[in-house]
């Protein structure tokens, strides 16, 4: 079900499968790729969990494969990261949450083909550490930005994490580069070389309408040499999308 994404990324949506899940007997926070979640809210757990198994981001061409090397910018507590796995790729899952990564920690501890990274991936890196502002109610909300990326309204609560420079995490070649960090795409790509694009081969790619225009994204993928189109959120009124980008000398 494509589309799916757009909306249970709403707080009533990812509330409706939390609530779902109760009516069926199923307390706690829920099983995952074999793994009984640590999560630092349930609602966020449950809904992720639902968005992942039924397919967000199983896009044709698009998908781990064996052998894959993965870049999961946006890791979360690691439910794509436990999914690629599970389809034989390895996974570098980057969270920038301090409280988050521990549940991203224990969520993979025991999968030697995950690494999970504490720190927010950055265009440019100018300072050790960045500021990250903290959603009062949703963990899968933080972002580098100051405001809620939805309505815009101002954070006022942030921690300082390590800054890591998307030069650094794209230092040597990967198979597929997933991104899903709460508007700091729009940063990130204003900044990439395309020589560090181009250390990509495939690229999954979350957008927010609210804080920039995806055919920026697009623009700058195609001018790197990338056939990508949007493959959900294609509608303008449409708060988030997804992109997909396959490098056309992928071999």
């Amino acid at each position: 079900m494509r589309g799916k994404h757009l909306i249970s990324r709403s707080k009533e949506g990812l509330s409706l499968f939390s609530q779902i899940a109760k009516g069926l007997g199923y307390n706690g926070p829920p099983r995952f790729a074999g793994v009984r979640l640590s999560a630092p809210d349930e609602v966020s757990a449950w809904g992720i969990a639902y968005e992942i198994a039924a397919g967000e981001y199983d896009f044709a061409g698009l998908e781990p494969t064996p052998g894959d090397l993965v870049v999961d910018i946006g890791a979360n507590i690691g439910l794509f990261a436990l999914w690629a796995a599970r389809r034989g790729a390895s996974v570098v899952a980057y969270e920038a949450a301090e409280s988050t990564i521990a549940h991203l920690r224990a969520n993979t501890q025991g999968h030697p083909s995950i690494t999970p990274i504490w720190g927010a991936v950055v265009g440019t890196k100018t300072e050790n550490t960045v500021r990250l502002y903290l959603h009062e109610e949703r963990s899968t909300r933080h972002t580098l930005l100051g405001r809620e990326i939805g309505s815009g309204e101002l954070l006022g609560r942030y921690i300082d994490v390590p800054a890591i420079a998307i030069a650094d995490v794209l230092s040597e070649p990967c198979d597929l580069l997933k991104i899903d960090c709460e508007g700091g795409e729009f940063e990130i790509f204003s900044e990439i070389s395309i020589a560090t694009l181009r250390k990509a081969r495939r690229i999954i790619l979350e957008f927010h309408r609210t804080i920039g225009d995806p055919a920026v994204l697009l623009e700058r993928l195609q001018t790197a040499g990338f056939a990508a189109e949007i493959l959900e959120g294609t509608a303008a009124t449409e708060e988030f999308g997804v992109i997909g980008a396959c490098r056309l000398d992928n071999p």
